[in-house]
């Protein structure tokens, strides 16, 4: 099992990977990992003193200046916020979520999660408070602009094709992320399944990614990227180029010994 570079993710792009909304090299890949933002759609699961169940949408304040809007996790309290971004996994990928230092240093408990083989649509973070504060999530001005990174996605290829062709888990991981005897809120059903590529649907992720232009700028940087990358060599190990010299020297002086001894 190997981890995708910043140049494995964009070839996987359109393949064995999607992710949309897309927002470009720099904006949607941090190193080797995939950013996932807040939607507004993030709730509290709490059990009041009757015995009650309530589903509580998180507050959302604006700021007067910038018009940014920012979710709200009350101090010592554990928000399931749903991202922005539907990613859909091939069968010969797999993934991990990992927490954003920044968020860390706030009193935002550690992620660690996984996302299976075959996984497709929206997903579910748990964001704990573990802070005396409450703490602020830059959702961004409007539905257009995304706002801050909430925790990436690393994407490892599988040694192996996992045995199952079908999805394992549900879009959103509705089941999972809304615990027992809660009520799903029906705003975030009626936009999980609005769209058919927050749901996880390949082909409404392929046709919507394909209109992308940030998607296509970044095919074309890597079709100008050398043909060592896109082909078969980027499988070899990345040596100093004084160790290619002595294994070319090596192998011409193995086919001159070899030529001589048939002649």
């Amino acid at each position: 099992m190997s981890v995708l570079s910043e140049w494995d993710i964009i070839n996987e792009l359109g393949r064995g990977l999607f992710i949309y909304p897309f927002r470009g090299r720099e904006e949607s890949i941090t190193g080797c990992c995939l950013c996932l933002t807040a939607s507004r759609y993030a709730y509290r699961f709490e059990v009041e003193q009757n015995g009650e169940k309530k589903t509580k949408p998180l507050e959302i304040k604006t700021d007067s200046e910038s018009l940014h809007q920012f979710l709200i996790i009350p101090q010592r309290k554990t928000a399931v916020v749903w991202t922005n971004e539907s990613v859909l996994l091939g069968n010969y990928l797999c993934g991990s979520i990992h927490s954003k230092v920044k968020l860390v240093s706030k009193g935002i408990g550690h992620i660690g999660t996984r996302v299976n083989p075959n996984y497709g649509g929206i997903m579910a973070i748990a964001l704990h408070n573990l802070s005396d504060q409450d703490i602020e999530i830059d959702i961004g001005k409007n539905d257009e602009d995304y706002g801050e990174t909430i925790a990436y996605l690393r994407i490892y290829r599988l040694s192996s094709k996992s045995s199952s062709s079908e999805r394992i888990d549900p879009a959103g991981k509705l089941k999972d992320a809304i615990p027992p005897g809660f009520t799903p809120p029906p705003e975030l059903i009626s936009w999980l399944y609005k769209k058919a590529w927050r749901n996880g649907d390949k082909s409404a992720l392929e046709e919507i990614l394909e209109q992308s232009q940030k998607y296509k700028v970044a095919k074309n940087e890597l079709a100008k990227k050398s043909i060592r990358y896109r082909f078969f060599f980027k499988y070899l190990p990345h040596w100093d180029t004084s160790i290619w010299v002595q294994i070319i020297i090596a192998g011409v002086t193995a086919i001159n010994v070899i030529v001589a001894i048939v002649k």
